[in-house]
């Protein structure tokens, strides 16, 4: 921990300094005011003990400017025992704690072993805000999830295998539940962050191509070969490379993945260059690998490689205090990009979403929000708009709700004249359509049907015109 102790008194001075110096820190001091905030403006500071009485001020009114201008700096004021008022002005004032004078060293201790547990909480908690600040390409917000004990040890881990940028990391769990995200948060906290992030989707591409998408290939290696193209294993030296999906590679292609996470090496197709490379090796799956590799369907030499260090995803319904949060921050997103000034949601909305199982994780907790911002009518997202089922005894008790949607949007949420079932239909896929500038696949995400069904409903109600 980075330590500055400003103490005008020499012997006091020295005894500090050596004490915190013997404990493993790293401490500077100086004498005054003016010389501590010229360190401050070029060193980082964790812990500053500061001198009640300095010779070119009172340190105790430098305290709002010293937090001011370093939120997350610890300042201890040092003061006589006797000055036992000034200590208690100097916390509300906004110092982290007091140090009477004579110094106990087992009282400094104590202060130096709190200061440094809340400077680690405050660097996890500013990495973790840090991925949502930089993008992930998902709408959460970490820090405002870690509430949940399940999630705080999954982002712990997460935050701990960052650190080792060579260790290959294999993420587990159900399909939705945020493995994508993860991998991109292991790649940003890690040494690696300024290189490329390439991530590579094992189910959606055939095999055959999928091996010259990773490798590359040289001019002439195949009909279609007219020039060379390096694979994303060449793009993505010095970075992370993301296998998603990784029980659905090919047998033939894991034998060659085998090969480059243990020789960091490899040959384009048609090619007799060796092309070494510097990754690292994160994989996701939803499957169960172990029973894969028992019924010979994957390779347990590559299992054993992908799995040093597994991670699993914990299911949604398993940290279901983490739902209204998420689903709040959603929210906001979905207001930002639609131009909406949705409040929030109803108490049956809320109840809804807490008693649903959610088969489809956080995915799908994401586009029932963002459907139901779109259906949304009033200030107040109802369970309705969100395509969420709700039991008749629900539906009954709900009836003398004090909801606050206006009564009129729960009979009629679009506030249309009476339409069909056909006519409700085409207005609900227009809209989703619209709202995703008419990307398909996404707008069958969110209205939870297959692309063929939606494809086959728009030309029925003749929306590809």
């Amino acid at each position: 921990m980075d330590i500055l102790i400003v103490e005008d008194d020499e012997l006091q001075r020295k005894v500090l300094y050596e004490h915190l110096k013997k404990s493993g820190h790293s401490v500077r001091a100086c004498d005054c005011l003016a010389e501590a905030r010229s360190r401050l403006q070029d060193d980082t500071v964790h812990l500053l003990f500061l001198d009640r009485r300095l010779p070119d001020g009172d340190g105790l009114a430098s305290i709002a400017g010293f937090s001011e201008k370093h939120p997350q700096m610890h300042i201890v004021v040092m003061t006589a025992y006797a000055d036992v008022p000034s200590a208690v002005e100097a916390i509300r004032n906004g110092a982290y704690d007091f140090l009477p004078k004579p110094i106990n060293f087992e009282h400094l201790g104590k202060i130096v072993r709190n200061a440094e547990k809340s400077v680690t909480m405050q660097e996890r908690v500013d990495g973790l805000s840090r991925l949502s600040a930089t993008g992930t390409g998902d709408v959460w917000q970490l820090d405002e999830m870690i509430g949940s004990a399940k999630l705080r040890k999954f982002f712990e881990k997460a935050e701990r295998i960052a650190q080792y940028p060579d260790t290959t990391v294999l993420l587990l769990g159900e399909s939705g539940t945020g493995k994508g995200m993860m991998a991109t948060a292991i790649h940003r906290l890690s040494a690696r962050a300024e290189h490329p992030f390439v991530d590579i989707n094992c189910s959606a591409i055939p095999g055959p191509l999928m091996e010259s998408e990773i490798f590359g290939y040289e001019k002439g290696a195949f009909t279609d070969a007219k020039s060379s193209k390096p694979g994303l294993l060449e793009v993505a030296d010095g970075g992370t490379v993301f296998l998603d999906e990784i029980g659905d590679m090919e047998m033939p292609l894991q034998g060659k993945l085998l090969k480059v996470i243990e020789d960091k090496q490899f040959r384009r197709l048609g090619g007799s260059r060796v092309i070494k490379v510097n990754v690292r090796i994160i994989a996701a799956t939803c499957r169960n690998l172990t029973e894969m590799v028992s019924d010979g369907r994957f390779r347990e030499d590559l299992y054993y490689r992908l799995s040093v260090f597994p991670l699993t995803a914990p299911p949604l319904r398993e940290h279901p205090d983490s739902i209204e949060p998420m689903a709040q921050q959603c929210l906001k997103e979905c207001n930002k990009s639609m131009g909406r000034r949705i409040k929030g949601f109803s108490p049956s909305a809320l109840e809804g979403m807490r008693a649903y199982r959610w088969p489809g994780n956080v995915r799908e907790l994401r586009n029932a929000i963002e459907r139901g911002a779109i259906l949304c009518s009033g200030d107040w997202i109802e369970i309705e708009d969100m395509g969420l089922p709700v039991s008749p005894q629900k539906a009954e008790a709900r009836t003398g709700d004090a909801a606050p949607a206006a009564p009129a949007a729960a009979s009629n949420p679009l506030r249309l004249p009476p339409m069909t079932i056909a006519e409700c239909e085409r207005l609900l896929i227009q809209s989703v359509l619209e709202h995703v500038d008419g990307h398909r696949n996404r707008a069958a995400e969110i209205l939870n049907i297959h692309r063929s069904t939606l494809q086959k409903r728009i030309t029925e109600y003749g929306l590809d015109q």
